[in-house]
């Protein structure tokens, strides 16, 4: 665990290898237990954008589709932050993961049984983004809990790996199953992954110090909010995220649409697409945990914004299936560079006691972001192609990005 003797020590301990973290009990097994299961969870993305696409042929309804997910997450943020705070963590994530196994099954079986229609899927999505938004401030706030604080980077960027690594083997095989079986194959795969988790949650051994209910919930809240007014450099943090992922990241979602439309490829090769950004956030991993052990964060995070923009904007210039693929691979290797700063930077501005209502924060500026701006950029892309709007998102990331890179810079 953290104390100031490590905290002290870590400006001249020496570089740490990008899996250090995993030497923490607690942290392998949550780590672990998350690889599986998150595979299983890009088999559901990729198959729910292959069949809202099958069943509209439009790009605008995959930005309704992620703007159906944004508003429940947008909406619960703080509550789910708060729970954090005030709930077990490891029963938290437990109860999560049992609604996401559940809706994963029920969504199986419409699907097998040729009764799913669009309404379904945008309510089964936006239930799903609900539960998760009191999933993902407790994952993020239990990290900094589970290793020592110059290993909070690594162990972030580690979990960055845990999620959009699997994104490798999660996007391939979905493709696969997809041509071979169909969508539905995908969802009952992932229903059955949410197993790993809740292996990893039942073998953990931690202490009882987490639970922080001695307030009104709307006390917590209060506090919450007012930690973000209070700290500019939060604001800075958060803002940062919440344009990358409005203005950058919705190229996630418009896969399906620019395999279609563009690169003319089947579910094979959308597979292939959508695993691409998870073998950049690999190699993303490996660069953070050479970079932990020095100073620098905020301009990292500046500086991966940058690059990150730049490469969206020529990605929606991109007419052949050889040029994506490498321009994905560093997409997704600069975004990871980007969130796992700004998480970190986040998680080491807050104070222990408010980690979770900071990363539901946190959590609702990523990915609400990110689906807030799939709807905006999906309506641009009917009217003049996928490509130039994904174009045009990146490079409003440039200019963003140019803003705030003198401010980032010094922050350690």
């Amino acid at each position: 665990m953290p104390d100031d003797a490590v905290t002290n020590a870590s400006i001249s301990a020496p570089r740490l290898s990008a899996f250090t973290p995993l030497r923490h009990r607690n942290f392998r097994l949550l780590w672990t237990g998350l690889v599986i299961s998150n595979t299983g969870t890009w088999m559901q993305f990729v198959a729910l954008g292959y069949l809202v696409d099958r069943l509209t042929q439009t790009p605008l309804y995959l930005g309704l589709l992620a703007a159906t997910q944004a508003v429940p997450r947008i909406t619960f943020a703080l509550v789910g932050g708060a729970a954090a705070d005030r709930i077990d963590r490891r029963r938290l994530l437990f109860m999560t993961n049992v609604v996401l196994m559940v809706t994963a099954l029920i969504l199986g079986f419409l699907t097998l049984t040729g009764r799913i229609q669009i309404w379904q899927v945008l309510l089964i999505a936006a239930i799903n983004s609900l539960v998760q938004s009191f999933d993902m401030p407790a994952r993020h706030s239990m990290v900094p809990s589970l290793v020592e604080e110059r290993e909070v980077l690594s162990a972030v960027s580690l979990n960055s790996v845990a999620f959009n690594g699997a994104g490798i083997f999660g996007p391939s095989i979905g493709g696969l199953v997809i041509a071979s079986i169909g969508e539905a194959g995908c969802f009952f795969v992932n229903a059955a992954t949410y197993l790993s988790t809740f292996t990893a949650l039942l073998m953990m051994e931690l202490p009882r110090t987490e639970v922080v209910g001695r307030v009104r919930l709307s006390e917590d809240l209060k506090e919450g909010i007012n930690l973000l007014r209070q700290h500019r450099r939060l604001q800075l943090f958060l803002a940062t995220v919440a344009a990358l992922s409005f203005f950058g990241r919705p190229y996630i979602r418009m896969m399906p649409a620019f395999a279609r439309e563009v690169l003319h490829v089947d579910a094979r090769g959308l597979g292939l697409l959508q695993s691409a950004p998870g073998l950049g956030t690999i190699c993303s991993a490996l660069l953070v945990g050479w970079l932990s052990g020095g100073r620098g964060k905020g301009a990292l995070l500046g500086g991966a914004m940058l690059t990150f923009g730049f490469i969206v904007a020529f990605f929606g210039l991109a007419r052949s299936f050889a040029l994506a693929i490498p321009l994905l691979v560093l997409m997704g290797l600069t975004q990871s560079l980007a969130m796992a700063s700004a998480n970190t930077l986040v998680q080491l501005t807050t104070p222990p006691h408010a980690r979770g209502r900071v990363m539901g924060l946190y959590s609702m500026v990523a990915f609400g972001g990110f689906a807030l701006g799939s709807l905006p950029v999906g309506a641009v892309a009917d009217v003049i192609g996928v490509g130039p709007a994904l174009s045009l998102g990146g490079v409003v990331v440039v200019l963003i990005a140019l803003f705030v890179l003198p401010r980032l810079r010094g922050i350690d």
